[in-house]
């Protein structure tokens, strides 16, 4: 298969210095050993990257003798962890070849632990930007798949027939719309079109699995941007079902950007809450109707509208918690009792329940604004 290797020119101190030491180590004991993915992506175009990932033609055991801090993970995938402190590991794959591996009744990949070459291993990745491995010895990258013309171009291309890589992992489908807002590129015409036909695939996904990948795709500086491609996309509905866009989530959004970007913190809960406040307030409002008690209704629907939400994207127990303080303090905020504002602010979820209110205020609800300016000064 022809391949292209190609010298480059990255700043050398975004490397990272274990990385390169396990690189060498695996070198040296006669095993070839390549940086791969991700990291190369980032350093060629010029980012710090998070993680080193490494590709070896050595096997899981054979790396584990090599790193006496090294553990074996993984059934689907085996992969070496090797650590270097309480918070840092390195992760080590063997080169894999996608045959032989075994799949379930619509097509996904369950376990994936024949070994290959690097030409194989680079035909089971998924889009070509994250198909080059880099040469340290010789300080080249090697690209079998056009990944640097689609990095010049900034273009998202999958590796392989979209369709059937789909079917393998429909996460894949997910991890387009957040490398196209990450890197600001275009995803190709075709892939848009198999993503469009496939998106049904992610129901397959377990819960657990989407809930991480949500985190990745709106705790960025262009949140807004990945919820509008993926509501375009026909993604969205399989992700949260009972939401679709109004001002109250694009203002929520753009909030949520300005605050990553200036370093505050930003909390998952926080999105839930918003993304399903329209579904509370429906389902509360149907409630009433019903004669329950206000805060009967509040807390039926809160529970009615996460339980429907977990079918789909599991909330951990501690977020639909918080997910569920924010919402009931909203009633609390829009009542203001000055006897009762001291308790009010001393309420750990406090400073959350009243961001979340004033963006009400200044988006769907603008009759709280006063009450909102209450809570802003009462504070100081």
């Amino acid at each position: 298969m022809n391949h292209t290797r190609q010298s480059v020119q990255f700043d050398k101190q975004l490397l990272d210095s274990d990385a390169l030491k396990i690189v060498k180590k695996l070198n040296k004991s006669g095993y070839e050993a390549y940086l791969v993915g991700g990291c190369i992506r980032d350093l060629l175009l010029g980012y710090a990257p998070k993680d080193f990932d490494i590709a070896t033609n050595a096997t899981p055991e054979q790396i584990q003798k090599l790193f006496k801090r090294s553990r074996i993970i993984g059934r689907r995938f085996k992969l070496v962890h090797i650590v270097f402190s309480a918070r840092k590991f390195i992760e080590v794959a063997t080169f894999r070849s996608g045959r032989n591996n075994s799949t379930s009744s619509k097509g996904m990949v369950l376990r994936d632990n024949f070994y290959g070459s690097l030409e194989d291993d680079v035909f089971r990745r998924d889009f070509t930007i994250n198909g080059l491995y880099f040469d340290l010895q010789n300080y080249e990258v090697i690209d079998y798949v056009g990944g640097l013309d689609d990095l010049e171009k900034l273009q998202i291309n999958m590796i392989g027939n979209p369709s059937e890589r789909f079917e393998e992992d429909p996460v894949r489908m997910i991890r387009a719309v957040r490398f196209k807002a990450k890197l600001k590129a275009t995803i190709d015409p075709n892939l848009i079109k198999s993503i469009l036909n496939n998106a049904y695939l992610i129901e397959n996904i377990p819960p657990a699995r989407l809930y991480e990948e949500v985190i990745k795709l709106f705790h960025n500086e262009n949140s807004l941007e990945v919820f509008r491609e993926l509501s375009n996309l026909g993604i969205l509905k399989y992700l949260f079902p009972q939401t679709t866009e109004d001002e109250f989530i694009s203002t929520s959004l753009i909030n949520t950007s300005q605050r990553i970007k200036i370093g505050s913190s930003v909390t998952p809960a926080f999105l839930f809450a918003v993304f399903l406040w329209s579904a509370q307030k429906k389902r509360f409002n149907e409630l009433k109707k019903k004669k329950m008690s206000r805060f009967d209704s509040m807390n039926k629907a809160s529970e009615d509208v996460i339980k429907k939400q977990v079918q789909q994207v599991m909330m951990p127990r501690w977020l639909s918690g918080r997910v569920k303080d924010i919402w009931l303090m909203q009633y609390r905020l829009e009542n203001a009792n000055p006897k009762k504002s001291k308790e009010l602010l001393n309420n750990p979820r406090f400073r959350m329940a009243y961001d979340f209110f004033v963006l009400r205020s200044e988006s769907i609800d603008q009759q709280l604004k006063n009450k909102a300016e209450y809570w802003t000064n009462i504070q100081k």
